[in-house]
């Protein structure tokens, strides 16, 4: 059954059904002919809407299809909600009535806010006829980041000489989803972590030679390593030669956002949005540019993480994951202390030189500045963002990072 079913009469008609037998056999005893068509006419009125009510319940069958749509703040779409008429009742006329979160606006209703949670309430008159069906479109703009779903679906259904009403509420979850990601907002300088400096000094950590691209050799120059020596070649021209290899831009970058743990010191709602947009928009960079990237937040979620976070991957379904779950972010989630996520990701740098780009809380505590030096000598490089209402900028954590930006 889909429905829980809740059916009201009018006071004055309730009167009447509980007057009804009484008139029936005044009626019929002092014979009143009046009367007693009277009565029968009412107790005939109450059967009927009755047999409507039931038969609504079997009747009324409400398509399940899941919609999910994925948008960005300003963009317009559509969902829809469809009733089915599979029985034998004339028709049914009512209201449909539902509700979502502030990240849509449904465009061409009455909307009113609703004193449950926040919800917005929207109202749409309906008419559902024998084996037939009745397909409601509902045009929405998605207004912030967030995500909403459409629930607490109700059929108002009315009688004809509107004598009562009856309330269908559906019973499950009504399969229709609708993400707003964030809307991107530039970070300056991050582009510098991707191009090559003028001259023959490069940016740190934004090129690398790719061993597998061997692009041919040159003189051996003193602080050529060991392993880099072209051996062959140096038998045929008699004099040490060094391989050379293609340049490759680093292909891992780690971004880290942090919220504080102690609700006096978490930034405005404003802030956080800001901060979420930032981010947004470094891993579209990211992915513009091929570069593969792995996310962590400091919020609890289920999995062996326990917390946020995107394993490093690439491309446009990496992106859209990463947006969804960028979307999802609330100010009520739980959140993990930082150095508990701090010291899982430290245990995942293990063998490798970690680009690091930090939002939100920058760490300050001794036990961070250890790990993150640790990060430094392996070869690694950690940024951080600053943001004012005017604009973020790329700054270099480390003072010997300096030159990168």
């Amino acid at each position: 059954m889909q429905w829980n079913s809740e059916v009201w009469i009018k006071s004055i008609f309730r009167a009447l059904v509980i007057f009804s037998p009484l008139i029936l056999l005044i009626g019929f005893y002092r014979n009143i002919p009046f009367l007693f068509l009277l009565g029968l006419a009412i107790i005939f009125l109450y059967g009927t809407l009755l047999l409507q009510s039931r038969s609504a319940t079997r009747e009324i069958v409400l398509d399940t299809t899941k919609q999910v749509h994925r948008l960005f703040p300003g963009d317009t779409d559509q969902f829809y909600v469809k009733l089915l008429h599979k029985g034998r009742w004339p028709s049914y006329r009512g209201e449909l009535i539902f509700t979502h979160r502030a990240p849509i606006s449904v465009t061409g209703d009455v909307e009113s806010n609703s004193t449950a949670k926040g919800r917005i309430e929207v109202k749409r008159h309906f008419a559902l006829y024998r084996q037939t069906s009745f397909t409601q479109i509902v045009p929405f703009t998605a207004t912030r980041r967030g995500t909403t779903r459409i629930s607490n679906l109700t059929l108002q259904v009315q009688d004809p000489l509107s004598l009562s009403g009856q309330a269908l509420a559906y019973n499950g979850i009504f399969p229709t989803e609708i993400v707003v990601y964030p809307r991107p907002l530039p970070v300056q300088r991050i582009e510098h972590l991707f191009s090559q400096g003028s001259g023959e000094a490069v940016r740190p950590f934004a090129l690398f030679e790719n061993v597998s691209l061997p692009a041919g050799n040159r003189d051996y120059s003193p602080g050529d390593s060991f392993h880099k020596i072209h051996w062959k070649a140096t038998a045929r021209s008699g004099s040490l030669q060094t391989k050379v290899f293609e340049k490759t831009v680093v292909y891992h970058w780690t971004f880290v956002y942090t919220i504080l743990p102690d609700h006096k010191e978490m930034k405005s709602l404003e802030d956080m949005e800001n901060e979420i947009s930032h981010l947004a928009y470094m891993c579209q960079f990211a992915a513009e540019k091929g570069i593969p990237f792995e996310v962590y937040i400091n919020f609890k979620v289920p999995g062996p993480m326990g917390m946020y976070h995107i394993p490093t991957g690439s491309g446009a379904v990496h992106l859209s994951s990463i947006l969804e779950g960028l979307a999802r972010i609330d100010r009520s989630n739980v959140i993990v202390k930082p150095q508990i996520m701090w010291n899982k990701m430290d245990r995942n740098f293990v063998g490798t030189s970690p680009f690091v780009i930090f939002l939100g809380h920058i760490p300050t505590d001794p036990h961070s500045q250890i790990l993150i030096k640790k990060w430094s000598r392996s070869g690694g490089r950690t940024f951080y963002v600053e943001h004012n209402e005017e604009h973020a900028l790329l700054m270099p954590y480390l003072s010997l990072e300096v030159a990168s930006c």
